[in-house]
């Protein structure tokens, strides 16, 4: 499986973002405008204001976790009732 990566730049989408924040505008409207899906814009918002620029970045690469992460994370999540 791919990671799809977005078709605005990320100087695109600070300024989009900023339209936002720093104009007041909303999100709907910029949308539209930008040809952005609300929920994209709405994501890259929380992420700019979570972490800044870098939060609008793109990652080019799969996060990897352990096997024994992955084991210990299914495990809790059938057995979390139980104790």
């Amino acid at each position: 499986m791919s990671k799809k990566l977005t078709k605005h730049g990320l100087d695109e989408r600070i300024q989009i973002v900023r339209h936002v924040l720093d104009k007041r505008k909303s999100i709907g409207t910029t949308a539209k405008k930008y040809g952005v899906d609300e929920r994209t814009l709405k994501s890259w918002i929380r992420k700019y204001q979570a972490d800044g620029v870098d939060g609008l970045k793109e990652s080019r690469n799969w996060k990897s976790y352990s096997a024994e992460l992955k084991q210990q994370t299914v495990e809790f999540y059938l057995y979390k009732g139980e104790a």
